[in-house]
């Protein structure tokens, strides 16, 4: 997507990560909720809080949710990534893969607690981007 086209914010980029954190951890939080709909919302977080950094660098990027390649068109842009930012990219299989029913192995209690650590420090470390500015 090219960020001249359209008349998005970095900052609704960013609310809407927070918002899928926030469904994230509500899941894991409540009764009912699969393991693979956590880890699915913790990855949409970090895709949207990483396309936020895109906007706002004003880098073109593609309708992907593949999370290496956000990582690689940051990196290309020099912009300097800690390296648990650079661990999310374990997060892309739950973007399709986890939405429906057999696609995928089980995901265990610790994968969804890595899954949601990386995606708070990913969201922190948006937000904190975006407020140096």
């Amino acid at each position: 997507m090219n960020p001249k086209d359209k008349m998005y914010s970095p900052e609704k980029w960013v609310a809407h990560a927070i918002s899928d954190l926030n469904l994230a951890r509500l899941g894991k939080e409540g009764l009912g909720v699969l393991p693979e709909q956590i880890c699915f919302h913790a990855q949409q977080s970090v895709e949207k809080a990483l396309k936020a950094i895109l906007l706002f660098s004003k880098i073109d990027f593609p309708l992907t949710h593949d999370i290496e390649e956000l990582l690689d068109l940051l990196s290309e842009a020099n912009i300097l990534l800690p390296q648990e930012i650079m661990d999310a990219d374990g997060l892309t299989p739950y973007a399709v893969e986890t939405r429906y029913p057999g696609l995928y192995e089980e995901i265990a209690n610790d994968d969804v607690d890595k899954a949601m650590s990386i995606a708070e420090k990913v969201v922190a470390w948006a937000e904190g981007y975006l407020d140096r500015r």
